[in-house]
C-alpha cells in the first residue's frame, strides 16, 4: 500500500495542436482564393472592353455602308422635272403683269370714272372709291349707281386667278354715334363688307377676298378741312399678284 502511494500522478496530455495548423492553412487558402477572384475579374473586364470596341466598329461600318448606298442612289436618280427651265413666255415679269392689270383697270374706268382712281404702289395696285359715289353719309349700303362699275371690277378679278384682293374701309375723324355704328371703326368694317358682298354676288369666291376696317386711323390727308375729310372717307380695293405668278 505504501508503494502505491508513492506512484507519481499521471501527467495530463498536452492540448491537441492540429486544429491550429488547420486554421492557419485555411487562412492561406482564403488569401489564394481572393487573389484568384481578382485575377478573374480583371480578365472579364478586359474581355468586356474588347467586345464593346468590336461592337462600336461594326456599328460604324454599318453606318458608313448605309451612307454610301444613299449617296449612290442620289447620284443615280434622274434629274427632277422641276429643274427643266420654263419658257419665259409662261412667266411674265412682275412689272409687266402689274402694268397690264393697271391698264385694264384704267380701261374700265375710261367711260365712267366717277372720280374713282387707280394708283400703283410698290407691291400692289389700289382702286379707290370715294364715299360720295358709293355710300350715303353715315351709311354702308352700296348705291345702285355704282353696281355696273363693281361688276366690271369683278370681271377683271375673275379673269385673273392669280389675284388676291383686299378691301379696306376708311372714314374721317369726326365721331359717329348711332344705334348701328358705335364708332367709325364699325362703319368702316361694314362698308368694306358690303363692297365684298357685292363682288361675291357677281361670282367671285369669298376666299379670294379679305376685309379690313381702319376707321379714321389711316387718312390720306390731315383731317384739318372738309375737303380733306371728304377725301379720307373712302373704300379701297387692293389687288395683289401672288408670288407664283410674279
Amino acid at each position: 500500500m505504501k508503494n502505491l502511494s508513492r506512484i507519481p500522478p499521471t501527467a495530463e496530455k498536452p492540448p491537441d495542436l492540429v486544429p491550429r495548423k488547420k486554421a492557419a492553412g485555411s487562412r492561406r487558402f482564403q488569401r489564394k482564393s481572393s487573389q484568384t477572384d481578382i485575377g478573374n475579374e480583371i480578365w472579364l473586364l478586359t474581355l468586356t472592353d474588347m467586345f464593346m470596341l468590336l461592337m462600336i466598329c461594326f456599328v460604324l461600318l454599318f453606318g458608313m455602308s448605309l451612307y454610301q448606298q444613299k449617296e449612290s442612289a442620289v447620284a443615280a436618280a434622274p434629274p427632277a422635272a422641276a429643274m427643266i427651265p420654263v419658257p419665259a413666255a409662261q412667266q411674265p415679269p412682275p412689272m409687266q403683269s402689274a402694268s397690264s392689270l393697271e391698264s385694264e383697270l384704267l380701261a374700265i374706268l375710261a367711260n365712267d370714272r366717277q372720280d374713282v382712281t387707280v394708283e400703283r404702289r410698290s407691291t400692289h395696285i389700289v382702286l379707290t372709291f370715294p364715299e360720295r359715289i358709293i355710300f350715303d353719309s353715315g351709311q354702308a349700303e352700296v348705291k345702285a349707281t355704282v353696281q355696273p362699275l363693281l361688276e366690271k371690277v369683278a370681271a377683271v378679278i375673275l379673269n385673273r386667278p392669280e389675284l388676291v384682293v383686299a378691301i379696306h374701309g376708311h372714314t374721317d375723324d369726326r365721331p359717329i354715334h348711332n344705334q348701328r355704328y358705335p364708332s367709325n371703326w364699325e362703319l368702316s368694317v361694314d362698308r368694306a363688307t358690303q363692297v365684298a358682298r357685292a363682288l361675291v354676288q357677281t361670282g367671285i369666291h369669298p376666299t379670294k377676298l379679305s376685309i379690313k376696317g381702319f376707321g379714321e386711323d389711316h387718312p390720306l390727308y390731315p383731317n384739318d378741312s372738309d375737303d380733306n375729310r371728304m377725301k379720307n372717307r373712302r373704300v379701297e380695293i387692293q389687288f395683289f399678284l401672288t408670288p407664283s405668278n410674279t
